[in-house]
């Protein structure tokens, strides 16, 4: 008996013969992908098992750290702010004084900075006297009573009359 093959039998066996190799093709693709998945994530699993101690280790590091600077930081500010309110470059401005921007000026010249620093107070000649003579030395500066010394600069703290009225200057200059 000979087999008669008509278009109509061919293209049957043609689309069965396509939907049998895609099918193929699928299941070979999602078992590549699932044993590519259990690869990954056994892989994945030891490898950060072995790591997690360390990144933890690190990442309690780092956040501690951050922590105690971010408390020095704060304890440090809290006490500058007890101390001053203010600064105008390293100079502390006492609570009492008020800077009169526009009198002052700063400039570096060859033999060191010279900073002028004029302000106004309704506080008492010896009171602003014993907050310099307290805050100064702290911060590096040796003398007293309007007379300072720190490295190659001299720091003059002084009443003086102006056409404004009574100021306060401050002065830093080379020695």
């Amino acid at each position: 008996m000979t087999d008669i093959s008509t278009p109509k039998t061919i293209a049957k066996t043609v689309i069965k013969t396509v939907i049998t190799m895609i099918s193929q093709t699928i299941a070979e693709t999602i078992i590549k992908t699932v044993q590519l998945q259990r690869f990954a994530s056994g892989f994945l699993r030891r490898r950060v098992s072995r790591l997690l101690p360390v990144n933890l280790f690190v990442a309690s590091l780092f956040l501690a750290s951050f922590g105690m600077l971010a408390s020095a930081s704060l304890q440090t500010s809290q006490a500058a702010e007890s101390q001053q309110h203010s600064w105008v470059g390293d100079l502390p401005i006492m609570p009492a004084l008020s800077v009169e921007p526009a009198l002052g000026f700063a400039f570096d010249s060859p033999n060191g900075r010279i900073v002028m620093v004029f302000a106004s107070s309704a506080a008492a000649a010896p009171d602003i006297m014993r907050f310099y003579n307290e805050s100064l030395p702290a911060i590096g500066w040796t003398g007293g009573d309007g007379s300072w010394r720190r490295g190659s600069e001299a720091l003059l703290i002084s009443e003086v009359t102006t056409a404004a009225g009574r100021l306060w200057r401050l002065m830093v200059r080379p020695q």
